[in-house]
């Protein structure tokens, strides 16, 4: 009997998703026959040359297959100079990091899914992510190319969390960082403890840690505190608190229950509310009656004043997420079933003092901004009043999985799955800045709506070539309350289906090369699709209708790749992609009775993005690693964001871009090192990011786009970005360790932004971008604002002034000192 069959899959191949290791060690040439002896004969096949298994399992995912996997092992999460998981992924090629949102291959933050266990750690309103404690991890995948049909439900790519098992003995592990209040008032905890419950049959692991940091912006807000435990505590300006809790089986069929628990407290920095003193709302002037001359401040108390801490009067947000998965598997090296069930809750209110009562939107309470004709107050900062917001959602969402893999000895594999989900969404919104304008700023709803995927992939292995295909089936619906909605016409779900293709050729027993072909479809955030809003009143251009007739988004991608191994620690990974999007949500106006133009969620954004990604990898076991990536990117797209131009009008036509100019996370050329190495009892990490600045669009003094060919055409100064630490194990065999650690070691102010919203004013960097203008005429960063009334009576000074607004940069350098306990 003579079977044709592929040395790299006898000699080399990795371990598979499953975890099954190769069980031979022959090495023929590509292509040569094997000669199998029948099964009544003892021969066996004569060994030419045994390889080890590490020198291909090691450094790619799989050979065998079409799909770009970068690997993060919890190792590096805990000896790299990070705090959390993203900050990890954001030092692999392809990725680009805008604060914390990450985008994958150019596309939006949005379009990447995070899945554990299979389950979405993703809301369903606006896709917005649960994380998990950094002690927590064991390892994240970021499958960025050419995915089989098991992954659907985004554009970009996704990210495969897993988390620590349960150990065989006692373990703790026990975790400070600070910064001695000497730099952004930075502390984290974490904790982590693992046990054995053997007359139960099962292993606990559960890990905490709490992260609480001012940030490099000035925290002006009364700091509350709270007795606890004869300690004192309160919030600052970022504040997270996550827990992860893990049981499983410790033999037979694999059985987990995990349950992750977020809590976020954001209190942020406004410089619109930054006064702190005494204020009224009215400084008389002479005359009979008297004149009003606008607002006034004092440092000091005077009468008439009344006491005024600007910051206390600004929102705040306080997000909470709970995450349960039941994972079940079972099987053997050649046939696996696993299945999942997954509930995810969240709860996210942003208000004035972080409660859910909204009484404080008042006529009597709303912001009192300065004025242009008054020596005591100014255009900018903010008098009396509060912050006239109020935001709850609220979304809960079930998910059942499950699925079957076979493969067969000579390689070939198959694979099958199918899910089910329900969402149900709530949500409650009031802009207050419209109130008088007659402009209908409520924005209710309330909706559930079931949805269904399946897949098939296959893998067949002949003559040293692999093929790789696969089909995926979704079904999307808006859900019956689709048909309740403002504008909502004829709405129906969708069916979806999305082919998968891929070849790979080992051209060696070190090097392999693939094509990839994949066309995917991501369904609308849930947020995009209801409205409560009709026709009896106009709406502000700053709050979009929803549109339950919102069609799933689409990209074709594809990917050539080449992987080479030089040795059991070299390696190097060389990928071409080019990705095609279209039907992506963002804003057009629509006119539901004539002169009546509204802003609403429509399919109409498109981009693309091309590039190639080049990755250099050493690993040596646990006492050294090196990465380097290059990663070239151009990203262009009709919309950075959904909600479209950002400046206008309150109630009036915002132009629609037309053309493709680069997106706001278009960085052409990036270069990332990340390394950890141990000398005897001291353990280093090295990570930089460098690279082209990203773009940004000028604007003119005191006027609207009237010419959308300018957006991003301008670029930022070249980024770099370097974080060092030093660890050092006390004794040699103490369980106890010392760390430094330096975020910005060289201490470089890049621009993170040429403007932001000036929310809740009512022209500065809202009708008008005064931040982008004073950039484009002085060549300055900081922000500033016009203040130049051709009407002025008193004839005051005009003209730009700054604002030195530190939002727009990113933090300068910090230095943090930990100590780690571990038994």
């Amino acid at each position: 009997m003579v079977v044709p069959f592929l040395a790299l899959t006898l000699a080399a191949a990795p371990s598979d998703s499953l975890g099954r290791q190769p069980d031979s060690s022959v090495t023929l040439p590509v292509g040569a026959p094997l000669s199998v002896p029948d099964s009544t004969q003892a021969a066996s096949p004569r060994v030419v040359r045994r390889l080890a298994e590490i020198v291909v399992r090691a450094q790619f995912h799989d050979p065998l297959s079409s799909e770009t996997v970068q690997r993060v092992p919890g190792e590096a999460l805990r000896k790299l100079p990070v705090s959390s998981v993203a900050e990890a992924l954001a030092l692999q090629a392809g990725l680009v990091a805008q604060g914390e949102a990450l985008h994958v291959r150019g596309g939006r933050s949005g379009e990447s899914a995070w899945a554990l266990e299979g389950v979405s750690l993703a809301e369903p309103l606006r896709y917005r992510l649960l994380e998990l404690p950094v002690l927590a991890v064991r390892e994240v995948e970021v499958v960025s190319g050419g995915l089989d049909a098991e992954y659907g439900g985004a554009l970009a790519g996704v990210v495969k969390l897993r988390t620590l098992n349960p150990p065989e003995k006692p373990e703790a592990m026990l975790l400070w960082q600070t910064d001695g209040r000497e730099f952004t008032h930075y502390d984290r905890v974490s904790g982590r403890l693992g046990l054995p419950l053997r007359p139960l049959g099962v292993g606990m692991v559960t890990t905490l840690e709490a992260a609480l940091d001012d940030a490099h912006l000035p925290f002006l807000r009364t700091k509350r505190r709270r007795e606890i435990l004869g300690g004192s505590f309160g919030w600052r300006a970022d504040n997270r608190i996550l827990g992860h809790l893990k049981l499983a089986t410790l033999a037979g069929p694999k059985v987990s229950l995990e349950v992750v628990a977020n809590r976020r407290v954001e209190e942020p920095f406004n410089p619109m509310f930054s006064l702190d003193g005494w204020t009224t709302t009215c400084v008389g002037g002479g005359g009979e009656p008297p004149v009003c001359l606008g607002p006034g401040y004092s440092p000091e108390p005077l009468p008439g004043y009344d006491r005024y801490r600007a910051a206390d009067h600004a929102v705040m947000t306080d997000d909470r997420k709970l995450l349960a998965v039941l994972a079940w598997s079972a099987g053997g090296p050649q046939r696996l079933a696993s299945a999942s069930l997954g509930w995810l809750g969240t709860r996210r209110v942003t208000s004035v003092g972080g409660g859910d009562d909204d009484s404080y939107l008042s006529p009597e309470r709303l912001a009192v901004f300065g004025s242009d004709e008054s020596p005591y107050s100014d255009l900018f900062h903010v008098y009396a009043g509060d912050e006239p917001f109020f935001h709850k959602a609220e979304s809960a969402q079930w998910s059942l999985r499950g699925d079957l893999e076979r493969v067969t000895e000579h390689g070939n594999r198959a694979k099958a799955g199918l899910a089910l989900t329900y969402d149900a969404v709530r949500f409650r919104e009031l802009d207050f800045t419209t109130y008088g304008a007659n402009l209908d700023s409520l924005r209710s709803y309330r909706a559930f709506a079931p949805g269904a995927s399946a897949y098939a992939q296959g893998r067949w292995v002949f003559e040293g070539m692999v093929l790789n295909g696969g089909l995926r089936a979704e079904y999307f619906t808006p859900g019956p309350q689709a048909d309740d909605q403002s504008f909502a016409g004829e709405t129906s779900a969708f069916w979806s289906f999305s082919p998968r293709l891929g070849v790979a050729y080992p051209i060696s027993v070190r090097d392999v090369f693939s094509l990839a072909y994949v066309r995917m479809e991501q369904n609308p955030a849930r947020d995009f699709l209801y409205e409560n809003r009709g026709v009896q009143k106009n709406i502000s251009a700053r709050q979009q209708l929803g549109n339950p007739n919102l069609e799933p988004a689409t990209v074709i991608d594809w990917q050539a790749a080449v992987k080479h191994s030089f040795s059991p620690q070299w390696a190097i990974q060389l990928g071409f992609f080019y990705r095609d999007l279209f039907g992506l949500v963002g804003t057009r106006s629509i006119e539901p009775r004539p002169g009546l133009p509204m802003p609403r969620y429509e399919n109409v954004d498109e981009g693309h993005a091309t590039g190639f990604e080049l990755s250099l990898t050493r690993a040596e076991g646990e006492g050294s690693h090196a990465e380097l990536h290059y990663t070239y990117l151009q990203a262009l797209g009709t919309q950075s964001l959904e909600e479209g131009l950002p400046y206008g009008f309150r109630s009036d036509t915002r132009l629609p871009s037309i053309g493709e100019h680069p997106l706001d996370w278009d960085r052409r050329h990036s270069i990332t090192l990340a390394t950890w190495w141990r000398w005897g009892t001291w353990a280093y990490a090295w990570s930089t990011t460098a690279g082209t600045g990203l773009p940004w669009t000028p604007r003119t003094r005191r006027q609207l786009d009237s010419d959308l060919s300018q957006t991003n055409a301008r670029r930022f100064d070249p980024f770099e970005w370097t974080n060092a630490s030093a660890r050092w194990r006390v004794f040699g065999d103490t369980p106890i360790t010392l760390s430094v650690e330096v975020h910005n070691l060289f201490d470089r102010r890049n621009d993170a932004r040429a403007t932001l919203s000036g929310y809740p004013h009512p022209y500065i960097n809202t009708i008008f971008d005064d931040y982008g203008a004073w950039r484009s005429e002085s060549a300055q960063r900081g922000g500033a604002y016009w203040n130049d009334d051709p009407g002025d009576v008193d004839d005051l000074p005009g003209g730009w002034v700054p604002v030195d607004d530190p939002r727009l940069l990113m933090p300068p350098r910090t230095v943090r000192v930990g100590i780690e306990l571990g038994w």
